[in-house]
């Protein structure tokens, strides 16, 4: 590791939280911890005539300081702020090779893998940062609202797990980065790719219907699947998420310092 790779980081933090997606980000977290105390403020200060099921929405809410943190997490985790975290990646990536700015750091004499882990490390710094302006509003709200009894140690590993996700994400944008230098075309590849996945697994479901028995863990390790092993904070943890998640990351990213090492940057 370069003696100087700290203030590579630093540098790379400071372009990632200048920018407007990166302060998007922050902020759209923090409103999501805000929102999902408020309401479940407004849930625990009345009763609810609403049913669904036949049940009242207060009989299945948990109304409890982890329950607070997973609305907060799943919440978190909803289209947007992924988006703004795939927005981010590309910016960062296809956005500087777009302007030529990615150049300019490739002829210094620095490792071009030094230049990349350091953007990644800024990244996974805001993903981390928005997890916990989500988290520390809603585990307060929470901790005000029902007290400290419930135990949290389920949701906090889907916090945990949610920083693994995030990288997954992170890794592949990356990867499309390195083959199209413009960040409308990196997000449409994610997307696309993504979309892919998705068909892909509801055959797989299917096949699995059918008792094709290998078709149920194939789809639970695809990428979208993987990129939601979070969703496991509810006790129903599926090591294949995790195993697909592992895999995407070093498929992605040993791809993608390969080709950054060897990429004619004009």
């Amino acid at each position: 590791m370069p003696r100087h790779f700290p203030q590579m980081v630093m540098a790379e933090l400071r372009c990632v939280f200048g920018r407007v997606s990166g302060k998007a980000a922050v902020v759209i977290a923090l409103l999501v911890g805000l929102a999902v105390t408020a309401f479940w403020f407004y849930v625990n200060s009345r009763t609810i005539d609403a049913e669904v099921n036949g049940l009242g929405v207060n009989s299945f809410l948990d109304l409890s300081m982890r329950g607070v943190m997973g609305a907060g997490l799943q919440l978190r985790n909803f289209f947007v702020l992924p988006m703004v975290l795939v927005l981010a990646t590309a910016a960062s990536f296809a956005g500087e090779r777009g302007d030529n700015t990615l150049r300019e750091v490739f002829v210094r004499p620095v490792s071009r893998w030094s230049v990349v882990l350091a953007k990644i490390c800024a990244l996974m710094t805001l993903s981390a940062t928005t997890l916990l302006v989500t988290a520390v509003p809603a585990m307060l709200g929470g901790a005000v609202l029902f007290g400290f009894e419930s135990p949290i140690g389920q949701v906090a590993l889907g916090y945990v797990a949610s920083l693994l996700s995030d990288l997954g994400l992170v890794l592949m944008v990356v990867l499309a980065s390195g083959i199209s230098a413009r960040v409308g075309g990196v997000v449409v590849a994610v997307i696309g790719g993504l979309m892919v996945d998705m068909g892909a697994r509801a055959l797989l479901g299917v096949m699995n219907t059918f008792g094709v028995e290998w078709a149920g863990p194939v789809g639970r390790a695809m990428p979208g699947a993987a990129l939601a092993c979070w969703e496991g904070f509810d006790g129903t943890w599926e090591w294949e998420r995790f195993v697909g998640l592992a895999a995407l990351c070093l498929i992605c990213g040993g791809i993608s310092l390969w080709r950054f090492q060897r990429m004619d940057v004009p």
